[in-house]
C-alpha cells in the first residue's frame, strides 16, 4: 500500500517530490506563501491549499495518513523577525496530530531551531502524544555528492505503538559531482552578468564558484546558500551570479521543473530554503521501509493468533481437555497421554528446514516422549524423517492439517485463508500419529445466513456486519485470496476502506486470472456498508478513490444489504470506461447464494464473479 502524507510548508514542492520519488502519496500539502503556491500547481499535479485554511472548521476536508511531513525551514529561519510564525505551525501541526494521529511526523528544520523555546515545546507536545523523536544533521555534499557546502537538519519522531526504531539511512559519501556537470551550457541571460569584480578574489583560472567571506567573494571548490551574497561562478573565464537552474541542480529538482524568475531574489531565497529531493527521497524511503515492517510485524503477529486459535478449536471438538503451556503452545491427553504441541506458520519457505530444526532444539525443553510440531507451511518427507530421527519429534504440516480439518469445514476453510498460494496441487495426508479418531461433521450452533440476518442494518452495528461479512469471505474465497488486512480506521470513518485481500500465487481460475492479467491488480479492496437501502452513485465514488493502478490495486467488491441502486450500477460502469477501475457489488442475498454454492460443492464460488463480470463487460456502454 503506498503510503499517505500530508505537507506542511510545502514550499515549491521539493519535500513533496521527495516523498513521491519515494512511493509515497501525497494527499493534500499546505503553504502560506500564494506565489509558491502557485510555482508548487505548475509543477506537481497533487492538491495544494493555504496553511491558514487549515483548522478544526473544515476536519472533513482533512484526509487521514500515515505520515505528517513539515518543512517549515523557511518560516522557522526568520522565526526571530515573526514569532508568529512558530505560534502558526505549532498549531497546524498540533491539527494534524490531534484529529489524524500520522504514525510518523518528519521534520526539516534550522539547526537553531532545536534551542528555541516554542520549539522545544512542540517536541514535548508530540512526545506527550507517543512519539519517540531522533534527529540527524546532514551534508548535502557527503549525502550527495553535489558541490554544496550545505548542512541541514531532518527530525524523524515515530509513534511507540508501531514498535520499531527508525534508522537515518547511511549517508556514505558520494563521488562528487563536476562542476560542468552542475552548470548551465547556453548563454545566460544579462541578470546573471552584472556583478562587481572588485569585490572578487581570483587566484586562479579554473572554472570554480565564488563564496562570500569576509567583505569579499573567494574561490572555492563547492556553493554556499548565503541569501545575501549570492555564490558566483566562473565558467569560460568568465564571472557571473549562480543562475536559478544551476542552483536548482544542487537541490537535485530535475531540469524540466518550471521555475518563476520574474522576481529573483524570491526564487532564490525559495531554492536556498528548499531540501534536497534526493535526501528527502532517501528519509521518505526508510520511514516507508519502517511501517512496512511494522505492517508486516502486524500481519505475522494476527496469522500466528489466528493459527492458534483455529487448532485451539480443533483440539477443544477433540478433546475437550487442552490447556496452554508456558514452554509450548497447547497440551492435551489423549488416551493417558500427555501431548505437547508447538505451532508455528512462516511467511515463506526460505531457510524453513534451519527454522524448523531451531524449533525443534526449543521444543526439546520439555523432555517428553509425545512433541508435536505443527507446520502451517509444507514440508518435505526427508525434513520430518530427520526431525523425528534426530529430536524425536513429530512434525505436521499443511498436507496434514488439512486432512484434519477435512470434518470441520469452517476451521478448514479459515485456514486456507491464511496460507498465501494455492492448495490445489496438495494432496492430503494422514498424520503421523494419528491421535484422533474421526467425527461427523460439526454443526455449527447458527448458520451464516442466520448470524447476518439477525444484524440490524445500521451505523452503530456497522462492526458486526463488517465481522460476519469477513468471515463468510474467508469461508467462500479463501482457497483464492490472501492477506485479510482489516483496516484501522480514522476518525469519523473517514478515507478508510474495510479490508484488503491479496490474490495467492498459484490461483488458476478465470476470474482471477482475467482480473490480474488486464486489470493489472494483485489486491482487492472490500467495503462494507451496513445500510438499510440500497447504496448509491457516492459510495460507488468514494470507494473508487481507494484504487490505484500503480499499487497493483484497481478491483473494489462493495458488500450491502440491500445491494446497489441503478444510479450506482452506473457509476461503476462509469469509473470501468473512463478510469479502467472494476467495482462489483454483493448484497446479503449474493453473499446466501455464495455460501450455499460453497456447500453443495458442486462449482467453485469463483464462478459467481465471473459471471458478474462477464454481465458487466458485455453491457457496458461507451
Amino acid at each position: 500500500m503506498e503510503n499517505k502524507v500530508i505537507i506542511l510548508g510545502a514550499g515549491i514542492g521539493a519535500m513533496t517530490m521527495g516523498f513521491e520519488n519515494a512511493g509515497c502519496s501525497v494527499v493534500a500539502a499546505y503553504e502560506r506563501d500564494r506565489r509558491a503556491i502557485e510555482l508548487y500547481k505548475k509543477n506537481i499535479s497533487g492538491e495544494i491549499n493555504e496553511l491558514d485554511q487549515l483548522g478544526t472548521s473544515n476536519l472533513e476536508d482533512v484526509p487521514d495518513i500515515d505520515i505528517l511531513a513539515c518543512d517549515f525551514y523557511r518560516d522557522l529561519s526568520i522565526v526571530g523577525r515573526n514569532p508568529k510564525n512558530t505560534t502558526d505551525i505549532n498549531n497546524a501541526i498540533q491539527f494534524i496530530l490531534d484529529y489524524r494521529k500520522p504514525k510518523i511526523i518528519c521534520f526539516f528544520i534550522p539547526r537553531a531551531c532545536l534551542k528555541w523555546e516554542k520549539f522545544v515545546q512542540l517536541l514535548g507536545n508530540i512526545n506527550n502524544r507517543g512519539y519517540d523523536y531522533k534527529y540527524k544533521q546532514i551534508y548535502t555534499e557527503q549525502a550527495t555528492g553535489l558541490p554544496i557546502t550545505e548542512k541541514r537538519v531532518y527530525l524523524v519522531a515515530i509513534h511507540r505503538s508501531l514498535g520499531d526504531v527508525f534508522e537515518f539511512p547511511c549517508f556514505d559519501e558520494k563521488k562528487m559531482f563536476s562542476l560542468e556537470e552542475i552548470l548551465e551550457n547556453k548563454p545566460v541571460e544579462e541578470f546573471y552578468r552584472k556583478v562587481n569584480c572588485n569585490c572578487v578574489n581570483e587566484i586562479s583560472t579554473k572554472d570554480t564558484f565564488f563564496c562570500w567571506k569576509q567583505n569579499k567573494y573567494i574561490e572555492s571548490d563547492l556553493a554556499d546558500t548565503n541569501l545575501i551574497k549570492i555564490p558566483l561562478v566562473r565558467n569560460e573565464k568568465v564571472i557571473r551570479k549562480i543562475t536559478h537552474r544551476e542552483l536548482a541542480r544542487l537541490k537535485n529538482l530535475p531540469d524540466d521543473y518550471q521555475l518563476d524568475t520574474r522576481n529573483k531574489a524570491w526564487m532564490y531565497r525559495q531554492l536556498m530554503y528548499a531540501p534536497n529531493t534526493k535526501i528527502m527521497e532517501q528519509i521518505a524511503s526508510e520511514i516507508g521501509n519502517t511501517l512496512k515492517r511494522n505492517i508486516l510485524q502486524k500481519s505475522n503477529m494476527m496469522r500466528e493468533q489466528t493459527f492458534a486459535e483455529l487448532f485451539r478449536r480443533y483440539l477443544i471438538a477433540k478433546c475437550k481437555n487442552i490447556v496452554e503451556e508456558k514452554l509450548c503452545d497447547f497440551k492435551c491427553n489423549v488416551d493417558g497421554k500427555d501431548i505437547c504441541f508447538e505451532l508455528k506458520i512462516y511467511n515463506s519457505d526460505y531457510a524453513i528446514e534451519k527454522n524448523i530444526k531451531r524449533a525443534c532444539e526449543r521444543l526439546l525443553r520439555l523432555k517428553g516422549d509425545n512433541l508435536i510440531l505443527v507446520i502451517g507451511n509444507v514440508v518435505s518427507k526427508e525434513i520430518k524423517a530427520n526431525c523425528f530421527e534426530v529430536y524425536g519429534i513429530h512434525i505436521w504440516d499443511v498436507k496434514n492439517l488439512l486432512w484434519l480439518f477435512e470434518e470441520f469445514s469452517d476451521i478448514k476453510n479459515e485456514f486456507i485463508s491464511l496460507l498465501t498460494y494455492s492448495i490445489d496441487d496438495l494432496q492430503l495426508e494422514i498424520p503421523e500419529p494419528q491421535l484422533f479418531e474421526e467425527k461427523q461433521i460439526e454443526k455449527r450452533e447458527r448458520t451464516w445466513e442466520e448470524r447476518l440476518k439477525n444484524i440490524q442494518p445500521g451505523k452503530e452495528f456497522f462492526k458486526e456486519y463488517e465481522k460476519i461479512c469477513t468471515e463468510i469471505l474467508k469461508n467462500i474465497l479463501g482457497e483464492y485470496l490472501g492477506l485479510w488486512a482489516v483496516q484501522e480506521h480514522s476518525n469519523e470513518e473517514l478515507y478508510c476502506f474495510d479490508l484488503c485481500c491479496k490474490i495467492k500465487n498459484g490461483v488458476d481460475q478465470d476470474f482471477f486470472n482475467t482480473i490480474q492479467n488486464y486489470f493489472n491488480t494483485k489486491y482487492i479492496v472490500f467495503e462494507f456498508k451496513n445500510y438499510k437501502e440500497k447504496i448509491t452513485q457516492r459510495e460507488i465514488y468514494t470507494t473508487e478513490k481507494y484504487l490505484y493502478k500503480k499499487a497493483l490495486r484497481s478491483v473494489a467488491i462493495i458488500v450491502s444489504r440491500e445491494g446497489a441502486s441503478r444510479n450506482a450500477l452506473l457509476a461503476a460502469k462509469g469509473c470501468l470506461r473512463e478510469n479502467g477501475k472494476l467495482i462489483l457489488c454483493l448484497s446479503d442475498k449474493d453473499l446466501n447464494e455464495l455460501i450455499h454454492i460453497k456447500e453443495k460443492g458442486e462449482q467453485p464460488t469463483a464462478e459467481f464473479f465471473e459471471a458478474m463480470l462477464d454481465d458487466i463487460l458485455i453491457h457496458l456502454e461507451k
